[in-house]
């Protein structure tokens, strides 16, 4: 009897350490995120005013193959987007990010946008390394991978890590160098 419990309570230690494993965020840009304020621009600056006068009214979503292709021929970068109806993060992501308009304008201007239900297309979701949602990916136009971004983000933290993959100051510098001279 005693090894019995021994036995189940290694079991359960084993399965719940899998669980965890399986489940925790992996640490790329998301730490670095994490770590930095970023502000949002001021109302007069005139990025928010050009963006603001182009606000289209959601962001262009592509499925995978025909986007992936699109983003070689407008030589535009990928934001890769893994998702699921069950997602409360995804469901925030939505609500709150993806309907700022200077998020909506600055994908539609520079980025080539895939979203990935990963209830629909779990292949997919494997062979991108999706172990949370949500989970973002930036990819260059040939479908190389910059970077991901697991779970949410707000608005201005995304539209800088949008304009840091864009203006490909990821070659230079890291994320925390780029706001540092955004901000001076």
């Amino acid at each position: 009897m005693r090894k019995e419990n021994i036995l189940v309570g290694i079991l359960v230690v084993l399965v719940l350490g899998g669980i965890y494993l399986y489940n925790r965020p992996v640490a790329d840009l998301g730490a670095q995120v994490t770590q930095v304020n970023v502000e949002p621009p001021a109302v007069g600056d005139q990025a928010s005013q050009n963006l603001s006068m182009a606000a289209p009214k959601n962001i262009a979503w592509n499925d995978y193959t025909p986007g992936m292709a699109l983003a070689g021929e407008q030589d535009k970068n990928i934001f890769l987007y893994f998702h699921a109806a069950w997602c409360g993060y995804c469901v925030k992501l939505k609500r709150e990010t993806f309907t700022d308009d200077r998020i909506k304008a600055y994908l539609n201007d520079h980025f080539v946008s895939i979203g990935v239900d990963t209830d629909k297309r779990q292949k997919l979701a494997q062979q991108w390394g999706v172990r949370g949602l949500p989970t973002l990916w930036f990819l260059d136009a040939n479908g190389k991978k910059i970077n991901t971004l697991p779970g949410f983000v707000g608005a201005d933290q995304l539209l800088s890590i949008l304009q840091y993959i864009h203006t490909q100051s990821y070659k230079t510098m890291n994320f925390q160098e780029y706001v540092r001279q955004k901000k001076s």
